[in-house]
């Protein structure tokens, strides 16, 4: 019998691209694609599906508030995350709504389709980025001449533990201005891991001019 499955992601090409992964393997049945996590809670709640596959960074309500949401359903489904990154705070974060599994989007189709096969069983699976040994030695402090001012106010609000979202609301700026923005942060800075994009934040001082 195939697993019945909810897929909600904002991004449609990756959102299409795993439906049909997982429609070519024969082991699944897509219920919904859903790109707007607003509308997933009532979604999973009318179709039951076995399997809901959660997007981490998406505007509205982000992967950790739609989990937190999804798990107030009386039916409970299994529950997989699947993020750009796979380190241990987004991970931990997650696991006090008891998910099933935290999945790297840049793993390879037949990687994901094992996990979700172990996890299927009853199996958890949470792939952790290793961490590996870098000669990391960039002068922060050149590093944070090269963002702009708004930049900056977007790295601050981040410190704070605010979502996409939030920094949008906080600043007064559209999701995808804020989104395009902490894009723009990464290709000036080029840090190689998260691991080094937090060592930076640490470094970004709330009250600073």
């Amino acid at each position: 019998m195939k697993t019945k499955v909810v897929i909600v992601d904002d991004h449609s090409l990756f959102n299409d691209g795993l439906s049909l992964i997982l429609k070519e393997s024969g082991d699944y049945e897509i219920l919904a694609q859903i790109y707007d996590s607003r509308k997933a809670y009532n979604e999973c709640n009318t179709l039951l599906p076995q399997l809901i596959l959660v997007d981490y960074n998406m505007p509205f309500l982000d992967g950790l508030s739609l989990v937190k949401q999804l798990r107030t359903l009386v039916h409970r489904s299994k529950i997989v995350v699947i993020s750009m990154y796979a380190d241990r705070r987004e991970i931990e974060a997650f696991k006090a709504y008891e998910i099933e599994g935290y999945l790297s989007k840049t793993s390879p189709s037949a990687e994901i389709l094992l996990s979700l096969e172990k996890i299927i069983k009853g199996e958890n699976v949470f792939q952790v980025k290793q961490e590996q040994k870098t000669s990391f030695e960039k002068d922060f402090f050149s590093l944070k001449k090269l963002l702009t001012k708004r930049e900056v106010e977007i790295l601050k609000a981040l410190k704070k533990g605010y979502t996409s979202e939030q920094v949008a609301q906080e600043l007064c700026l559209s999701y995808y201005t804020v989104e395009t923005h902490r894009k723009n942060i990464n290709q000036k800075l080029k840090f190689n891991s998260k691991k080094e994009f937090y060592e930076f934040l640490d470094t970004i001082e709330l009250e600073e001019k």
